[in-house]
Formats: C-alpha cells, structure tokens, sequence
C-alpha cells in the first residue's frame, strides 16, 4: 500500500495494540543483533581495507578514485548501522557497547553526544513538529515547512541544495557542534543537562581522532594538497549520501508537519508517528537491495519511527507485521514505490516550499 491511498489518521488505531503485534520476540532481536554484529564487521573491514589501500597502495588515479569510493560506501555504511543503532541503544544490550558504536558518530567528526539530544529527543520526539524537529530546521538556507518563513532565495533551493547537503559532515565537524556547546543546546532548545568536562573531553578527543586519521596520517604519505581534496570530496560524497537517506522519510509531498501543540504522546503516539514518516521501499531490484543494505534501516523509517530501541537489521519482520495490522485496520501505511520516487518526491516538495506564499 501507498502513501496515496487513504491517509493513516483517517482511521483511529489502537497504539500500544499496534506496537505489541509488531514488536519482536528476543530471540528475533537476538537473531537480528546477530546479523547486525556481522555487518559492523563487513563494514570495518572493508572501511579499513579501502583507507589502507589508499596510504599505501600507488596503483594510479583510477584505482585510487576506487578506493576512495568504497571507503564513502564504507563511512555512509558506518553511519548508518554502526552509529544510528549504537546511539538508539539498539546495537547491542550493553549500554557500554552501545556507547562505543554511538562514538563511530566522533570518528567520522561528528559528536555523539550532541547528536543524541538532537536527534533522539528533538527529532524522534517530535517529528516533523515545526520549531521543535531540529532536522526540519535548515534555516536561512531552505524552507522545509509552511510554517516557516520565505526568503527569495528559497526558489532556487531546489536546485542548490543538492550542492549543500554534501557540506553536512563537514559541518559537523568544523562549526555546528560547536555552536551547540557555545548556546548550550540546540536552537533554542537547551540540553536536558549541560556538558560535563569528560563530555566535552570525548567530543575533543573525537575530533582531534577524526583530524588525525583523515588528514594527518595521510600526509605523512602523499602531498597535503591531494589529501585535502581526497579528503573534501569523501566527505562531500558522505554528507550527500547521509542527507538524502534522512530527508526522503519526512520532507516529502506524503508527510505530514505539525504545530507544536499538536498532540503526538501517549495514545496519539503512533498515529503522530506514522503520520509524519515516509518508508522507501528497497526490496526487488539488486541495485535496490544494495542500497537497502548501505541505508541501513533508514528505508523502514516507520517502523524505526515506532521501535527506535530495535536494531535496524529486524525492521524487515516488523515492516511485514506492520503492513498486516495496517491492512486489518484499513489504514495505509505510507511509502515511496522505490528509491528514485522518493528521491523525485523530495525535490517536488523543496520546490514546492521554495514559491513564495501565496504566489
């Protein structure tokens, strides 16, 4: 079923019934965490591999263009299973291992810490809440809300911000975390307790770790001048990738927004949640079922949406029990048909909010 049938808050479900018939039993977790530890391994290794190749491997231009793209491949991979679930709490039962695979979000120049607040609470609390969703937030650059003010520049935001959302890590990494910790929270948004000595230590240390093995290891090697573009254009590419995968499950023409007083806890949880959330079906072509691996979750993000404590790698099973209770109670769960939809939805809808109101 597709978003373009009837609408999810058209008829009333029962949350906490629809949240006990697609929860998995523990050994269906245990199953899945399984499958995620083997896949973290993949990830690294071919993460390690591809950095090693390219320090110390001089098969020519091409070859080293290779290497850096499978290392991109390895770092979106990275970020999407490793750190996504270890800072859900979903990676492992150990609060510890799940603070080691959060830190992943550190090493690629990111603070987990940060990230944490920003995503956990301000996104997954209030989804697409405008003035709350720091995700929706992308001011002065783009307009993602009808709530949100017009610039004349915004008309052309479906054309530039393509170019922008590779800056994301980059961002990350030199300027935003940063000013979070300067204004103590995010927006106006404060953090529920402000950062202890050892948290800014770790986001330190995080980003003197990230410095070091994207920039100073390799120019011990080869001249700084190719490492600093070697190094703009991955984490271009990354910033790119990550972007996208996030944008295209909530700033689209089959997502809903809100006002901050809509109702979105409690009994109205998941009617908020699925309301708000777009999934992007991965599941026929190869090409597909590879970018369903790289996204890592991020195609079931209705489901992640409901059971964000789960580990991506069971969101498949969830994803067919979901899909039957929707069918039973005639909702319609709403999803792209494939990745390209979903990619075409989101630049009708950065076009669509970048007219100026009224016009």
């Amino acid at each position: 079923m597709l978003a373009t049938a009837t609408r999810p808050e058209a008829v009333v479900m029962d949350g906490l019934e629809v949240r006990r018939l697609i929860t998995p039993d523990a050994h269906e977790i245990r199953r899945a965490r399984c499958r995620l530890h083997r896949k973290s391994v993949v990830i690294g290794a071919v993460g390690i591999a591809s950095y090693a190749a390219l320090l110390f491997l001089d098969w020519g231009v091409v070859a080293k263009f290779l290497f850096a793209a499978t290392l991109v491949l390895a770092m979106t991979a990275a970020a999407t299973s490793v750190m996504h679930d270890g800072n859900h709490a979903s990676f492992s039962t150990s609060r510890t291992v799940n603070r080691l695979a959060g830190y992943t979000a550190d090493v690629l120049g990111a603070s987990s810490w940060i990230w944490r607040f920003k995503h956990n609470n301000l996104h997954h609390g209030n989804t697409n809440v405008v003035g709350v969703d720091a995700d929706i937030d992308q001011a002065p650059f783009a307009r993602l809300a009808t709530e949100q003010p017009w610039k004349p520049w915004h008309r052309y935001q479906h054309l530039y911000m393509w170019v922008l959302y590779g800056f994301l890590t980059l961002q990350w990494f030199l300027f935003s975390d940063f000013i979070d910790l300067a204004k103590k929270g995010v927006g106006e948004h404060r953090f529920p307790r402000q950062a202890r000595g050892r948290d800014v230590m770790a986001i330190t240390a995080g980003k003197a770790l990230h410095a070091t093995w994207a920039l100073g290891i390799p120019m011990l090697f080869h001249r700084w001048w190719v490492v600093i573009a070697f190094y703009c254009v991955c984490s271009w590419l990354v910033g790119l990738l990550l972007a996208t995968m996030f944008q295209l499950a909530h700033c689209v023409e089959e997502a809903d927004f809100a006002a901050v007083d809509a109702p979105r806890r409690a009994e109205d949880f998941v009617a908020h949640q699925m309301a708000t959330t777009v999934d992007v079906r991965c599941r026929t072509r190869v090409g597909s079922r590879a970018l369903r691996w790289l996204m890592g979750g991020l195609d079931f993000q209705v489901e992640h949406h409901l059971a964000p404590r789960l580990p991506h790698t069971v969101y498949p099973l969830v994803a067919a029990r979901l899909e039957a209770a929707c069918a039973a109670s005639g909702v319609a769960l709403r999803a792209h048909a494939t990745p390209w939809t979903a990619i075409r939805s989101h630049g009708r809808w950065l076009k669509r909010m970048g007219r100026r109101p009224g016009s």
